[in-house]
């Protein structure tokens, strides 16, 4: 029996092998870590999961020694969403730290659904975390269409090119089309059309910078924290939700655009118009406190149909 030496001891222990953290891994332990809040709902099956919006939900941008995510949550009203958001993202960045080993970059929590809780919660106390001023979701750039067609515009030229290349070396017959093509237009001489194409061509040409410069559109409004994000949906559902639980509200419903916010209610005739009015905007209050945004609130009445017993 031979013994190995020191040197060839060492190289065995050095080889050792790598390890990787798919981003399926880490996604999971983020969705874990945010449903340890009981305020944090959880959608799944049927067409959520057809469509990928099951929540919580993360995507992951995994670097060499850094994570991003963006946490998608739901929420059940009532609920402080700015104490939501801020405890899991202090949870979530905790997890990660722990779980990986790797530097947390980022943690963007964003309010995609909210749910209104019938029964009783309480909502406990949760240290603040510091907040990384993260760039605001935004929609898809808008010269994207304009991309696309130039991408497939290029790759017809490159066929048109590699069909020029062989029919050169005799392997394909056929007409040479950039041949003629720049045989035509070297024979062209100036015509009236030709003023027409001009025009066309400088305006062409400044919808393209406009559309390459145009600065893309916010889908979500700030909540308070510079890492938590609603859509006008969301704070809609939010407001009606609040509306609703004021007495003589029978119905509401929300409406939000970039300057207001209007919810109209359907109030039950046995209750004052202004007593109703104040209440709805009570309600409200800690709602817009953080999703307002600069908007302005417009409460507008209807009478709820009697209900016919037959």
């Amino acid at each position: 029996m031979t013994q190995a030496g020191p040197d060839e001891v060492d190289d065995g222990r050095e080889m050792r092998g790598s390890v990787e953290i798919k981003d399926r891994a880490i996604s999971r332990t983020a969705i874990a870590a945010a449903l340890k809040d009981p305020r944090v709902t959880r959608t799944t099956g049927g067409f959520s999961r057809l469509t990928g919006r099951e929540l919580p939900r993360a995507d992951v941008t995994l670097g060499e020694d850094t994570i991003a995510v963006n946490l998608y949550i739901g929420v059940t009203w009532p609920s402080q969403i700015t104490e939501v958001t801020e405890s899991v993202h202090a949870t979530v960045e905790a997890a990660l730290a722990t779980m990986t080993g790797l530097h947390v970059h980022r943690v963007n929590v964003l309010v995609s659904d909210a749910t209104l809780d019938t029964g009783s919660s309480s909502i406990s106390d949760t240290e603040e975390s510091q907040a990384i001023p993260p760039r605001p979701p935004t929609a898809g750039p808008a010269a994207m269409p304009v991309a696309l067609l130039l991408g497939f515009a290029l790759l017809g030229l490159a066929f048109v090119a590699g069909r020029e290349f062989l029919i050169a070396h005799g392997h394909l017959g056929g007409r040479r089309w950039i041949a003629d093509a720049v045989s035509w237009a070297a024979g062209l001489h100036w015509q009236s059309w030709m003023v027409a194409a001009a025009i066309a061509a400088v305006v062409a040409g400044l919808i393209l910078v406009f559309i390459g410069v145009k600065p893309r559109t916010k889908t979500h409004s700030g909540l308070g924290a510079s890492t938590v994000w609603a859509t006008a949906t969301d704070i809609a559902r939010l407001c009606s939700a609040a509306a609703q639980s004021t007495r003589g509200v029978v119905d509401a419903h929300t409406v939000v655009t970039r300057k207001k916010i209007e919810v109209r209610v359907e109030r039950d005739a046995a209750y004052d118009a202004d007593r109703v009015d104040v209440d709805v905007r009570e309600a409200l209050a800690p709602t817009l406190s953080v999703a307002a945004g600069g908007r302005r609130l417009t409460v507008k009445q209807s009478l709820a149909a009697p209900t016919r017993v037959s």
